[in-house]
């Protein structure tokens, strides 16, 4: 009877133990809704990010897409096993059935998760839970340095449920990445320290704790200098051969500086539809409006020239052509440097 008995009380302990390895310790209305310690001092949570790809920067819609793995930390004791009943080992409890931060990636804009929604948990209540993550995220680009510019690429993490006074973000929060590997064609990234701050909600009277993560990233601008700048200043060189035409030539030097006027503007537009509608011009159009402006130049000076060699004033026509070949360049110069440089 002894026997049976310890037999007995072996097998329920032995049960007690395999409850706790499945995490059904934890359908606990409490475990669920209030947070570990929910009196005391603020939770703290870990995140890690690993960026495995940025494989594209949107600039017309503002979005860049990324591909990363996910790691939040943080312990809840309640989670914890007894001593006795210790194994050293991972439980895989699902998230529905235990606290979590509630986090949200505020600039979502189409993310996806591909793993299952579980933590693992070990003997003493350290929560850890993973995610590998992949889409698209918002982000406000700022293009008056176009295409010499940089910018800053986030992803702002805020706990949508919590205060600062409840939960907060520990310093050891970090991204990492072989941001040498990152797939998007025409920039260059830098993994840059992440920011604490407070997610202000006016309407509701209340602040999120967020976390911002920063991706630098540095536009290749050898891909418009080849594109754009060089075709440009070929343009505005086409526009100055017509001071090396004899004032008479009319037809000739009217067919160039027009040709030359019509192919900026194409230019200027289809610069601009890579671009978003901003209400500010960037380094690229103000060099595209000079140009523009330095040919519109070329054709008056080409008219009044005509206008002086059809009226007997062709010394005065002829001394026109020879100071423009050499103040043309000059100007063209200027405008380069005013431009693109400052």
């Amino acid at each position: 009877m002894a026997r049976f008995r310890m037999v007995l009380l072996m097998a329920a302990a032995l049960f007690g133990a395999d409850l706790s390895a499945e995490g059904l310790e934890s359908k606990a209305p409490k475990l669920v809704t209030e947070r570990p310690n929910a009196s005391g001092q603020p939770t703290d949570v870990t995140i890690s990010i690993y960026l495995l790809d940025i494989n594209d920067v949107d600039d017309a819609n503002q979005l860049f897409s990324v591909d990363m793995f996910v790691t939040v930390t943080w312990q809840d004791p309640r989670l914890a096993l007894l001593e006795n009943l210790r194994t050293g080992k991972y439980r895989r409890i699902p998230l529905d059935e235990i606290w979590t931060p509630r986090l949200l990636i505020v600039n979502d804009r189409g993310l996806s998760a591909q793993l299952p929604r579980v933590a693992e948990v070990d003997d003493l209540g350290n929560v850890n839970n993973q995610q590998r993550v992949s889409g698209e995220l918002s982000t406000d680009l700022l293009f008056k340095d176009f295409p010499f510019d940089s910018q800053r690429l986030p992803i702002r993490i805020v706990s949508y449920s919590h205060s600062p006074k409840e939960l907060r973000f520990l310093l050891d929060n970090h991204v990492s990445g072989d941001d040498e590997s990152f797939s998007a064609e025409g920039w260059r990234f830098r993994i840059i320290d992440p920011e604490f701050d407070e997610l202000h909600i006016p309407a509701k009277e209340t602040a999120w704790t967020r976390l911002t993560y920063f991706i630098e990233a540095e536009r290749n601008s050898q891909y418009y200098v080849l594109t754009m700048f060089l075709p440009v200043s070929l343009i505005v060189l086409m526009s100055w051969f017509v001071f090396w035409l004899p004032p008479d030539v009319i037809p000739s030097r009217v067919g160039i500086s027009t040709a030359s006027i019509f192919s900026l503007i194409a230019f200027s537009l289809s610069i601009r539809l890579s671009l978003p509608r901003v209400s500010y011009a960037t380094h690229a159009d103000l060099f595209l409006l000079g140009c523009t402006l330095l040919v519109i130049l070329a054709l008056g000076m080409v008219v009044v020239g005509s206008r002086w060699g059809k009226t007997g004033r062709t010394k005065d026509a002829l001394r026109l052509n020879a100071a423009a070949r050499w103040f043309y360049p000059g100007l063209f110069f200027l405008i380069a440097i005013t431009t693109l440089m400052i």
